[in-house]
């Protein structure tokens, strides 16, 4: 159906013919900086088409995630809000349907809105789009061999495209009779596993709905590197533990100066042979997936370019939240520390966004919907979070806050904050833990300062600027391990 058909009520009041640029989020999941080489990342990986985005258009070196963890953070990326004003604190929490999502903002604007990919939205909500193709049509698409691909899922819960299985199932789950490995041989062809799926489906959105008198709000998510670890073969037989070289562990590096919550997912021998050997077997095949979204990235922006959309194409590239990749002998995720926190964002509008340039101010996920309405030309609504920091790309707008929060919550009674600032990072934990660390002096956060008479004043600072963004309620929650205050009505 192409919006010359579209009903009147539904293009809104603020609808039009082709205003402002289309708009194009690729969000992949669990990507690491360290795996991408446009932002120096010490694994060598071959990203051909995130490169091309990082020579025309603008590198963001310090955005962060408002959650590292999936669910909150997408939705703080389409909402604007950070989890402690939506209750989106955990992956099986959903978010409640009176929040307005980028969906809704620009579907009012006349846009046509679309997700295709992973929303992992816990319910069976659409927030909004006007289109969605999700993991139940991979499914459908699928057919029997749905079952292979739940073999390297590792779990029905595991964040793998069915987060909900166990929501709607009481716990029960409908794969527990499939022998399940986090890191699965590859038993698919490439063009069925499911981000080709993804990639297929956006270039024919884009087919369809593409050269249409409206604009387009399309919304690209990715399952990969997320695990399961099976990339396609051609990329698996690339990138073998052999092939992995391991940075070196951080020279004065203490676990025993920071809080436990800091270190959530320890290498078992970290650092030894043995730790060593664990890393290089799951890092390979993460490598792999890596490559692998990178070539599916490549298709969308060979879909824009076959149908000269690309100069009217406003792009963000982008991770929900990063991998540890054995960075402070941690894997996964569920930390502060810059390798799971710290985000790739690259943006593109060529003729708008300055090609080839690296910006260092610091944003987070939370500002992305704020900056696209403005850089749409499009109104900003009130009571965001986040803001927009459009005038890093465009001098006439507005500068970044200068900021980035993030939580984890993880839906229990302790959540945590991080308050990131151009030079401090400062993570404030329960019952009085915390970490600040000096990001000029030390980028590779090894020296832990948060007990040093010398920066009490800063860590004081901190705190009382982190309880004003959180809001006091939910300040005294979190300092004294309680539940997140209800949400207002």
């Amino acid at each position: 159906m192409t919006l010359a058909g579209w009903p009147e009520g539904k293009r809104g009041d603020g609808a039009m013919k082709r205003r402002g640029p289309n708009v194009l989020w690729i969000m992949c999941d669990q990507l690491s900086r360290l795996a991408l080489p446009a932002f120096g990342g010490p694994y060598a990986v071959e990203t051909p088409h995130v490169d091309r985005l990082a020579r025309e258009g603008t590198v963001f070196e310090t955005c962060y995630t408002p959650s590292p963890v999936c669910v909150p953070a997408r939705f703080s990326a389409l909402t604007g809000l950070y989890p402690h004003r939506t209750g989106c604190v955990g992956n099986n929490t959903p978010l409640p349907m009176r929040f307005r999502t980028a969906a809704h903002h620009f579907g009012r604007q006349g846009f046509v809105t679309a997700m295709v990919g992973k929303m992992h939205p816990v319910d069976a909500q659409t927030h909004g789009f006007d289109v969605l193709v999700d993991f139940g049509h991979y499914y459908d698409y699928l057919g029997p061999k749905t079952a292979v691909f739940a073999q390297g899922m590792g779990a029905a819960d595991s964040g793998c495209g069915v987060p909900w299985v166990s929501t709607y199932t009481g716990g029960r789950s409908p794969w527990r009779d499939v022998a399940a490995s986090p890191t699965q041989p590859d038993l698919l062809e490439e063009e069925d596993h499911p981000d080709s799926f993804f990639a297929r489906e956006a270039c024919r959105f884009l087919e369809q709905y593409g050269r249409d008198e409206a604009p387009f709000f399309l919304f690209v998510s990715f399952l990969r590197p997320h695990k399961p670890f099976a990339p396609p073969r051609r990329f698996a037989e690339r990138y073998t533990p052999e092939w992995v070289c391991l940075p070196p562990p951080p020279k004065g590096y203490d676990p025993e100066r920071v809080p436990p919550q800091a270190r959530p997912r320890p290498v078992p021998g970290a650092f030894t042979p043995e730790g060593d050997a664990a890393a290089r077997a799951w890092i390979a095949p993460y490598c792999g997936n890596v490559a692998h979204v990178d070539d599916c990235t490549g298709r969308i922006l060979g879909a824009l370019d076959r149908l000269n959309l690309a100069e009217d194409t406003l792009i963000m590239f982008m991770s929900d939240h990063g991998d540890m990749l054995y960075d402070h002998g941690l894997a996964a995720k569920f930390s502060f520390f810059d390798a799971s926190s710290r985000v790739p964002l690259i943006i593109r509008w060529p003729g708008r966004v300055r090609a080839g340039a690296r910006c260092g101010e610091v944003v987070d996920l939370g500002d992305l919907v704020p900056t696209c309405l403005e850089a749409a030309g499009a109104p900003v609504p009130e009571g965001l979070g986040g803001s927009s920091f459009w005038g890093a790309c465009d001098p006439g707008g507005r500068r970044p806050k200068g900021w980035a929060l993030s939580e984890l919550a993880l839906g229990g009674p302790r959540p945590m904050y991080m308050l990131r600032t151009e030079r401090w990072k400062f993570n404030r934990y329960v019952q009085g833990q915390s970490e600040l660390y000096d990001m000029r002096a030390d980028p590779g956060e090894v020296n832990n300062l948060a007990d040093e008479v010398t920066h009490q004043a800063v860590v004081q600072e901190l705190s009382a600027r982190l309880d004003g963004l959180i809001g006091e309620e939910a300040a005294r929650c979190q300092r004294q391990g309680r539940p997140l205050p209800p949400l207002p009505e």
